[in-house]
């Protein structure tokens, strides 16, 4: 073997090792679908947070607050302890609302709202502990004559009566709500957080948890060594959003340009759970590796394409869009998770969720344990969305009923027994005469078998009334669960763009 040969062979060897090593085990970290195990204990926090807010929408605030007491057992989050404030204030327990405040600003003492907080812990004090009247001042000196003075005249005018100043007003608690949380983690922790755009300057860095206003942001992370990643989250006042994303290190990755005949449509990877990671003509790194990507652009029928991502290549993947057929609802609001989505009979999907349909009238039941159902008809037309936001009703408990019902089948059980005893009374009395026996009308039989008799009557009409009352608890109901439907219309038209014409979408809002 020659000299030469054998430095190439070398060389070949020496580079496939290092690419086994960069991408197996340990290596090359997915950027976007990174295989990590969810924390058990943030998950039990998130099932103690969602049952919380459902609770606190039925104003049971005082089990709410143990609801959120539970879910910072599991994660020591201070919002927690802010939520759990905040029920007790609405459960009128202040002094428990002015501890789990303190608390939550002993947590997070630079918190954006801590001054807000402790002017609501000082206005708390000052309800349960008002200050004490003003003193009144002090009475004025007697009147008296000076020499020379005619009698009975005074020798200079009364002084005017003390004003006494009025006491202070109460304090008035404003309007509070509970708050989300987002918990942002990533691989490797440490990363730099920005959100919406860089030129806002650093937001934090992971692991961080916290609330965001209720609207869409885009996450920015970046790590040094390691490829940027950016995802599009949006954050609610009534769910706890859990992002966790992996960083890719810049080598041997693949690079790819996504592209379509409709600009701006939604580019998802692997799983179209974790959001969107950006639009169309969407460019960035990808781990080598196969890939679905999916594509999606109201208006258009969606398109999944497998595509196959080389190291250290640039790609461009053309993904053609058709025009859609049909419609589609859109079920979401506060309070909504969890709830089962109806379209003529058939489950269509879980709240909150979207789901198409053809287009015409359709018969929608939106159903929740604990609230009543929302049922109407709903028009969904051709290449539209139809947003439906259901104002949850309550269901009256039916603890009472079932106390009634139970009150009721015992008294009415005790009055049969009661009833039979007077009946064997009577009949024991029959019975003694038709033997022959002579029986007056002091015989104890006859003024007990009366008296049972009455007590039973009673009985009677006491657990009819009582079943009665349990009845119609049983069939009430609270007024039914209504809904804000918005309606979204979306035309086609033909685009010219650098990259070649097609169709482009457009809103009516």
């Amino acid at each position: 073997m020659t000299p030469n040969l054998f430095s190439r062979i070398t060389l070949v060897v020496c580079l496939i090792l290092a690419v086994l090593v960069g991408v197996g085990p340990g290596g090359l970290d997915a950027a976007l679908a990174d295989d990590a195990a969810p924390d058990p204990e943030l998950q039990a926090a998130k099932g103690e947070f969602e049952s919380a807010q459902t609770l606190f929408i039925k104003e049971q605030f005082d089990e709410a607050a143990g609801h959120f007491l539970g879910a910072y057992a599991r994660k020591p989050f201070p919002a927690f302890l802010f939520n759990a404030a905040v029920s007790y204030e609405k459960a009128r327990k202040l002094d428990k609302a002015g501890e789990f405040f303190q608390k939550y600003l002993d947590q997070a003492p630079t918190a954006s709202d801590a001054a807000t907080v402790k002017v609501r812990i000082e206005a708390i004090k000052t309800i349960l502990a008002p200050p004490a009247p003003p003193a009144a001042p002090p009475a004025a000196p007697p009147i008296t004559s000076v020499p020379g003075a005619v009698p009975g005249t005074p020798s200079a005018s009364p002084p005017p009566p003390a004003v006494v100043p009025p006491p202070p007003a109460a304090p008035v608690l404003p309007a509070i709500e509970t708050k989300g949380l987002v918990v942002i983690d990533s691989k490797p922790q440490g990363a730099t957080i920005y959100l919406d755009t860089k030129t806002n300057g650093v937001f934090g860095k992971t692991p961080w948890q916290g609330s965001l206003e209720s609207k869409p942001v885009k996450l920015i992370l970046e790590a040094k060594g390691f490829k940027p990643e950016e995802r599009s989250i949006g954050p609610r006042s009534d769910k706890l959003l859990d992002v966790y994303i992996a960083l890719s290190e810049e080598h041997f990755l693949g690079w790819v340009e996504i592209v379509s005949n409709v600009p701006g449509a939604e580019v998802f990877i692997d799983s179209k759970e974790i959001g969107a990671i950006g639009r169309t003509p969407f460019t960035g790194h990808l781990k080598p590796g196969k890939h679905a990507v999916f594509i999606e652009r109201m208006g258009y029928k969606p398109v999944r394409q497998d595509i196959d991502v080389l190291p250290g290549t640039a790609t461009q993947h053309m993904i053609k869009l058709e025009q859609g057929d049909n419609g589609w609802v859109n079920v979401g609001g506060r309070g909504a998770y969890g709830a089962k989505v109806t379209v003529d009979k058939k489950l269509a999907c879980t709240a909150p969720c979207r789901s198409e349909l053809t287009p015409g009238v359709h018969q929608v039941l939106v159903q929740k344990a604990g609230f009543e159902d929302y049922e109407g008809e709903l028009r969904i037309d051709r290449a539209a969305e139809t947003s439906l936001e259901v104002q949850w009703s309550a269901r009256p408990s039916r603890k009472g009923a079932w106390t009634s019902a139970a009150l009721a089948a015992a008294i009415i059980g005790g009055s049969l027994y009661v009833g039979h005893l007077s009946n064997a009374n009577r009949d024991g009395a029959r019975a003694d005469i038709a033997a022959g026996m002579s029986i007056d009308s002091n015989d104890p039989r006859y003024s007990r078998g009366k008296w049972e008799a009455v007590g039973a009557d009673v009985g009677y009409v006491i657990g009819g009334l009582l079943a009665i009352s349990a009845t119609v608890s049983f069939l009430s109901h609270a007024p039914d669960s209504v809904a804000g439907v918005d309606q979204r219309a979306v035309g086609f038209a033909p685009t010219v763009s650098p990259r070649g014409a097609g169709l482009g979408a457009w809103g009516r809002f």
